[in-house]
């Protein structure tokens, strides 16, 4: 069935914590999409050989990172249950993805969408390593080597950091961290922590949680 005035996108939002970060994109697309057909939901299937339900999933969440904002947006021929599907599909679901909230319509921006901000939550256990890095991740100037389609490029953080600032929490130091990313010349979320990730060198080890807590399109 083609997208017609009859149809309607929802939205579901989800968490990946504890094991379940270390689930891959493409095999997490594989999970929701098996949930989806055993709930037996009425979604608009892709044209092709290989029919699919029609998802667009949130940008791709790096390996071991934790996330409590992933999502998936996909249509149906006609409206369901949001707060019984929330439960039904978590429970189809691996120990920690959960779903937290079903949007149903959900209205996409008619503008088109020239990235988005993403907020994380790095959590440390040692104070001078916390405090180094974000010396690193607030200066714009910083630049760093990552792969672009096969060579090497370097990149500077510049406009892709908009805040950062450190707290304790209990006996760990946390940085929350807003950056924006998916516009030209602008790093993403994923180079600058693997950038940094190589900096701190035998000292990562203190840096214990990597978590995106929100995700806002622009």
């Amino acid at each position: 069935m083609s997208e017609t005035e009859q149809t309607i996108k929802v939205r579901v939002e989800y968490t990946k914590t504890g094991m379940s970060r270390y689930i891959a994109h493409l095999d997490n697309i594989d999970i929701m999409t098996k949930a989806l057909r055993r709930l037996k939901l009425p979604y608009v299937v892709s044209q092709g050989f290989h029919i699919r339900p029609e998802l667009s999933f949130a940008p791709p969440l790096p390996l071991g990172h934790a996330s409590l904002c992933e999502y998936f947006v996909m249509t149906l021929t006609h409206p369901i249950n949001p707060e019984k599907i929330k439960k039904q599909l978590s429970e189809q679901l691996p120990i920690g993805m959960e779903v937290t909230k079903v949007i149903q319509p959900w209205i996409e921006k008619k503008a088109a969408n020239i990235g988005e901000r993403v907020t994380y939550k790095l959590y440390f256990t040692n104070n001078e390593v916390a405090e180094t890095t974000l010396k690193w991740i607030s200066n714009p100037q910083t630049t760093f080597e990552g792969n672009h389609k096969g060579k090497t490029k370097t990149y500077s953080i510049g406009k892709a950091i908009q805040t950062a600032q450190i707290n304790k929490e209990n006996d760990e130091y946390v940085i929350t961290a807003v950056f924006e990313q998916g516009m030209e010349g602008v790093p993403s979320v994923s180079k600058i922590i693997t950038a940094l990730s190589e900096y701190l060198g035998d000292k990562r080890e203190t840096l214990r949680l990597i978590e995106r807590v929100a995700l806002v399109e622009l």
